[in-house]
């Protein structure tokens, strides 16, 4: 089974603020190219079992996805698509959205970016959704590492800054997206200590050389059975994903760089993640 535990939905021309807009102009980013998100997910997810769903709410950086678009999304396809709520703590109301979500809209887990959010991981706001998520089983998958925003402070996505979330939540189903790039040793350090802290592997493989490295250092310290599989759709695609995962050893070319095991590569895109978040399969429904 593969499950693919990260992917978006959007309408960037509804969703998106003018702070967004003008960090993707400045990139060089054209949303136009991701074409219509929502018909396109429902496809190339195909390539995956289960795909987990969100949008984003973040004020601080333009991101006004609704939940309630993610949820309706997800309704399309419930056979095989879980929605994840994302709640933005700078909102008056985040705990009220929170409870909305998980008991009349269907989410099953929570996504956060303290980056995108404008939030250290241990803000007391933030502090007020793990208590939830954790009395109430909902795992959250955290943005971690870089990105191409501005105007909040990089430091808020440093992984090792997850690490006293996860002693003060011990019970808490944790997941740092895309290695927490660029600081993957972080990562690995944070994921080996916690039993319920795990990563994904997520909009690393365009990045050949660093992908391959790091991947070589999650097989060196042990932590390859703690990292799950994901996309990040519509920066990729499901599919694209798989297929240059299992591709990432041809950086290393006839130089004689020890690879990374082959068997390392699909146990982490054939893990099963809904049993290690304890999430609800919804192929058995």
């Amino acid at each position: 089974m593969i499950i693919d535990i990260h992917t978006h939905v959007f309408d960037a021309a509804q969703h998106f603020g003018p702070k967004l807009n003008a960090d993707l102009v400045r990139c060089g980013v054209d949303p136009a190219v991701w074409g219509n998100v929502e018909e396109r997910h429902l496809e190339t997810t195909k390539a995956a079992d289960v795909a987990v769903v969100f949008g984003l709410q973040a004020s601080a950086t333009g991101w006004n996805i609704p939940n309630e678009v993610v949820a309706a999304h997800v309704a399309k396809a419930p056979e095989r698509l879980l929605f994840f709520a994302s709640i933005d703590p700078l909102q008056q109301d985040y705990m009220d959205e929170l409870e909305k979500c998980h008991r009349h809209l269907g989410a099953v887990g929570v996504k956060l970016a303290p980056l995108y959010q404008n939030a250290h991981p241990q803000d007391k706001r933030y502090y007020d959704i793990y208590r939830y998520c954790q009395k109430n089983g909902l795992p959250i998958l955290f943005h971690a590492g870089t990105s191409f925003v501005s105007g909040t402070p990089l430091d808020y996505s440093r992984p090792v800054h997850f690490d006293t979330v996860a002693v003060d939540f011990p019970d808490l189903h944790m997941v740092l997206a895309h290695l927490g790039h660029p600081w993957e040793g972080e990562t690995i350090a944070v994921i080996r200590r916690h039993a319920n802290v795990y990563a994904d592997i997520s909009a690393l493989y365009y990045r050949p050389w660093q992908f391959y490295n790091s991947m070589r250092l999650l097989t060196e310290y042990k932590a390859q059975h703690k990292v799950l599989f994901g996309s990040d759709f519509p920066f990729t695609t499901t599919g694209d994903s798989i297929k240059n995962i299992r591709a990432l050893n041809a950086v290393t070319g006839t130089s004689g760089l020890p690879q990374v095991p082959a068997d390392v590569i699909e146990e982490i895109i054939h893990r099963d993640a809904l049993r290690l978040l304890n999430l609800p399969n919804p192929l058995q429904k």
